[in-house]
């Protein structure tokens, strides 16, 4: 019989049916939704299918793993990384989202992924969104702002804030709309 441990250490295999495996393991024993596997490290973890679901996975390195066709729903993805990921197809119903990071990632096809979700991670800086599209900038999450101050970008130029996203100005634009720019205006003078 396996140690906790070493389910957990399967998680790193390069083949994603010792990870499947592993995954089940961790279900079949509680330790998916308990907290064990809290701020672990599954950087290029192939989980290509995975059920996470109700998964405790808050403040996981997600670093470029591959997650497609996963479910996440119900799941606690507080903080976690998912810089570089794969996400294609999976199902993020229900998954808590505050603060996580998706710098970069590919979240093409995703479903049940909400506006409200989305409005409470901390980056999606060079994401491309479930439509395909790259993220526009719309929910001006911190992460980002913080990224485009790094970059030396005017937060109240539109044309600058379009390249930055690296997306027509009428698309940045259209993606504020009147509500969003009224959000944005004070916590981009409070950055300043």
């Amino acid at each position: 019989m396996n140690t906790k441990l070493e389910i957990i250490n399967k998680f790193r295999s390069p083949d994603n049916q010792v990870v499947l495996q592993a995954v089940e393991a961790l279900r079949a024993r509680g330790w998916l939704a308990d907290g064990t596997l809290q701020s672990r490290t599954f950087c290029r973890a192939q989980l290509q299918g995975a059920d996470l679901m109700g998964a405790d996975l808050s403040g996981v390195d997600f670093h470029q793993a591959r997650l497609d066709w996963s479910d996440l729903s119900g799941a606690n993805l507080r903080g976690a990384k998912f810089t570089r990921a794969i996400l294609i197809l999976a199902n993020l119903a229900g998954a808590q989202l505050h603060g996580a990071d998706f710098y970069k990632a590919n979240l093409r096809g995703v479903i049940h992924l909400s506006d409200q979700q989305l409005s409470t991670v901390s980056r999606l800086w060079g994401t491309t969104m479930p439509d395909g599209l790259p993220y526009d900038g719309r929910y001006n999450l911190p992460g980002d702002i913080a990224l485009a101050l790094w970059n030396k970008v005017d937060l109240h130029n539109p044309d600058e804030m379009a390249a930055f996203y690296d997306v027509s100005t009428p698309v940045y634009l259209q993606g504020q709309g009147l509500e969003a720019v009224q959000a944005f205006q004070p916590f981009a003078l409070a950055a300043s």
